[in-house]
């Protein structure tokens, strides 16, 4: 099937230049109508967790008069969350510090900034709250209950409150999707106010006069009031939840982890001869900057190992586990106090595994794998843990026997009535679905009707392209389509807002004679794609806002394990701690890594009038951000055709690629590595690398040899990166050297510079920076 274009021809009106109106002309002035009703409190996320309220004051005060800044800290080990809220007398100062603030890095880290008082979140409420919490610390029952707001109905807004003007002109700034990011996840749909969403020129579904399929009247149905509404278990069975219905502090919980970006994790498989010690384990997981891992048991060494290290922890419950749990709350508690309660909050165990692939592997245990979930829930209530630690069970994609087209995939019948009580289970403790999802198989057993690229995320020919014909979303690649049919198949229990987390997928690189598919080649394609695939923080296409947390598997080969070659070779790394082959899991990877394959730029001789054309339609009918490129913003320099449109292009097609989007617009885009929206765009600069004698166990020692304006590199071109000073590992390679210094082009540390004055105009003027920084590239790396 034909895959549907994405590039059609754009509006007019490039050419009607004038400068954009500030945040505060969309209000209406400050006596405007309604003012008083307009937020005043922003949401601040990424921040560090050593950020202290003046830090946060000096760049925030500069906008107008604080009323007020909170930290939020953990409820239970009293650790900072990792956000904040800023609160303003004036909401129209607020507007403006979120224009000017969302995007700037902010020791360190790039802050998202949203308006947070639609969600109720005012610093001096959540301040009162967490007072209201100290009541009850020292008594060991439930948490306080806060009543329901509004905001956090599982009724749907009203229809009229969905639509969107479509007929932006370029040089007006497009509406920031305020609630599109803060809406609660438990609706059913995040928000469908995005101009780019449901346009008929480039909507993936059918427009309501179309005539739909069966299937697709049944979910339009659902999102009605009436049906929207899941049946909840009685607060007997799930005790320290009102009614067994979420209160909007947990809502908030969730809410939270899923604004943070997508993580990828591993697994640490058991079946392994000459398995490293704990300790070396846990060196080879910081060496590589992997942050989340998971494991099929409760080790009591790994637990040790892992304490204090900063990595997340799911604990696995044995199959072998699950009959004796599930029939004796007395073994369910006694398994969280030895497992769990003994080690938090030193081991940050935050998820619990119920067996594995229960339904499919021991289905005589699937009558007591929700009792078992149960217990171990209430066993969590009473160690005041259920907030910190979600319980919920991996199942594989057998039990969806036919997962293509997405939107018509169900549950097998088998497990009809178990996969009701799960799901009804997962969304009531506000935990998510464990799905584990492997290309590999999809692709070996499925007869060649897939071609291998589109398994292993390479992209495919427009001829090619694999679309759904109900709904007509472009599938880029199988793993989205596992996804995305697994959420159809819960959707068709009338039960929305439980997330997806993919806890194990991956590749082999070693198979037999009649496993040609199983090569080194490959294994890297697949993960190194899935990398990348993940950390753009994008979900499938029936929810692209919902990111796609993933744990790869695994982290070292299981040799011992039965059965044909390629299932003891799926390891990313030997147990000596050398990789299998080249991978990017480090964190200072995710703008590189994203970097190879999925920027889109304006070709450097392309039709000043296509430009035009191409440009007005991103920024318009394509939802682009174009706020940047316009005059007084950061990126409104060079003021050209070229660059602004460069910049309009890739933020498209940064959002929209993974559900069909192209880059092309009339011929005049093209992918390629070089990121659009950085002034060192189209430099080249040499450095020098000097080995010392101790390498590599001592860093390298890297000097700039070509002239940059940067706030990390100095007139002599010594440059301030952490991997090359305390972050240096042996494990580290040359690559990974190279890749973080091609991150700081992207991500410039101006609270740690070596050139005080670049940093300080920088945090300043970000505009006049970009523009020396520009004059710089275009002088001396041409």
């Amino acid at each position: 099937m034909r895959g549907r274009s994405y590039s059609p021809s754009p509006p007019r009106g490039y050419g009607r230049r004038g400068r954009s109106p500030s945040p505060r002309g969309r209000y209406g002035g400050a006596g405007g109508r309604g003012a008083r009703d307009l937020p005043t409190s922003l949401l601040v996320r990424n921040l560090r967790h050593d950020c202290r309220p003046e830090d946060l004051r000096r760049p925030f005060e500069q906008f107008g008069a604080l009323k007020d800044i909170y930290l939020p800290r953990d409820y239970y080990t009293g650790e900072p969350r990792g956000f904040g809220f800023v609160q303003y007398s004036d909401p129209h100062d607020a507007a403006e510090a979120k224009h000017h603030m969302d995007g700037r890095v902010l020791l360190g880290r790039e802050l998202t900034v949203v308006f947070a008082e639609e969600n109720r979140k005012k610093p001096v409420d959540m301040r009162a709250r967490e007072r209201g919490r100290g009541r009850f610390r020292d008594r060991r029952r439930s948490p306080p209950r806060y009543s329901r707001s509004p905001r956090y109905s599982r009724s749907p807004p009203p229809r009229n409150a969905r639509s969107r003007s479509h007929s932006r002109e370029y040089y007006s700034p497009p509406r920031r999707r305020h609630h599109s990011r803060s809406v609660s996840p438990q609706e059913k749909r995040y928000s469908r106010e995005r101009s780019y969403s449901r346009s008929r020129s480039h909507s993936r579904t059918p427009n309501r006069g179309q005539s739909q399929s069966p299937r697709s009247r049944s979910r339009s149905q659902s999102r009605s009031p009436k049906r929207s509404r899941s049946r909840s278990l009685n607060h007997d069975e799930y005790p320290g939840e009102p009614n067994g219905v979420r209160s909007p502090s947990r809502d908030l919980l969730t809410l939270c982890r899923l604004l943070t970006g997508a993580f990828l994790g591993i697994n640490i498989g058991t079946d392994v001869s000459n398995m490293p010690s704990a300790s070396d384990v846990v060196a080879i997981l910081k060496a590589n900057h992997i942050t989340h891992v998971r494991l099929y048991d409760a080790d009591a060494h790994m637990l040790k190992a892992l304490a204090n290290s900063g990595i997340e922890v799911m604990v696995g419950i044995t199959n072998g586990e699950v009959l004796g749990i599930g029939e004796s709350p007395a073994a369910a508690a006694a398994w969280i106090n030895k497992n769990v309660a003994s080690y938090v909050p030193s081991t940050n165990i935050t998820a619990i595994a119920v067996g594995n692939e229960v339904l499919t592997s021991i289905p005589n245990a699937a009558a007591v794998l929700v009792p078992a979930m149960n217990y171990l829930h209430k066993a969590l209530v009473s160690s005041n843990l259920n907030f910190q630690v979600k319980v919920s069970t991996p199942q594989s994609m057998d039990v969806i026997p036919r997962p293509f087209p997405p939107s018509t995939a169900t549950f097998s019948s088998t497990w009809n009535s178990t996969i009701y009580q799960l799901l009804q289970f997962l969304k009531n403790t506000n935990s998510y679905y464990m799905l584990n999802a492997y290309p590999y198989h999809g692709y070996t057993t499925g007869n060649g009707i897939f071609p291998i690229d589109y398994a292993l995320f390479r992209p495919l020919p427009s001829v090619k392209q694999i679309v759904d014909p109900n709904t007509l979303s472009h599938y880029n690649s199988m793993f989205d389509a596992m996804v995305d049919a697994t959420y159809y198949a819960i959707d068709t229990f009338n039960i929305s807002g439980i997330p997806i987390i993919v806890t194990e997928t991956g590749w082999p690189w070693l198979g037999g004679a009649n496993e040609p598919d199983a090569t080194v080649e490959n294994a890297e394609t697949f993960n190194n794609n899935l990398i990348r695939r993940v950390l753009n923080d994008s979900g499938p296409p029936s929810q692209p806002t919902i990111p796609i947390n993933t744990y790869i598997y695994e982290l070292f080969n299981e040799d011992k394990k039965a059965g044909p070659l390629s299932k003891r070779n799926w390891g990313v790394f030997f147990t000596n701690g050398t990789a299998v082959y080249t991978l990017g899991l480090s964190t200072s990877n995710r703008i590189t890594g994203n970097s190879s394959v999925t920027f889109c730029a304006a070709k450097q001789n392309a039709d000043s009038a296509k430009l035009q054309e191409g440009l007005n339609w991103a920024c318009g009918q394509g939802g682009a951000n174009c706020t940047a490129i316009q005059q007084g913003h950061p990126c409104y320099l060079p003021n050209t055709y070229q660059n602004h449109a460069s910049y309009a292009y890739n933020d498209y097609y940064q959002k929209m690629h993974s559900t069909g989007g192209t880059c092309d617009f009339d011929g005049t885009a093209t992918t390629t590595t070089v990121d659009p929206r950085t002034p060192y765009q189209g430099g080249i600069f040499f450095l020098d690398i000097t080995f010392p004698s101790g390498y590599p166990f001592k860093p390298p020692k890297v000097v700039f040899k070509t002239r940059i304006y940067h706030c990390n590199v100095d007139s002599a071109g010594n440059l301030s990166l952490d991997i090359l000073k305390d972050g240096w590992s042996p494990a580290l390679t040359i690559n990974k050297v190279l890749l973080a210094i091609r991150s700081m082009f992207t991500h410039p540390d101006p609270y740690n510079p070596l050139v005080s004055s670049i940093a300080h105009l920088y945090l300043a003027d970000r505009a006049k920076h970009d523009e020396l920084a520009a004059e710089w590239t275009m002088r001396f790396a041409k």
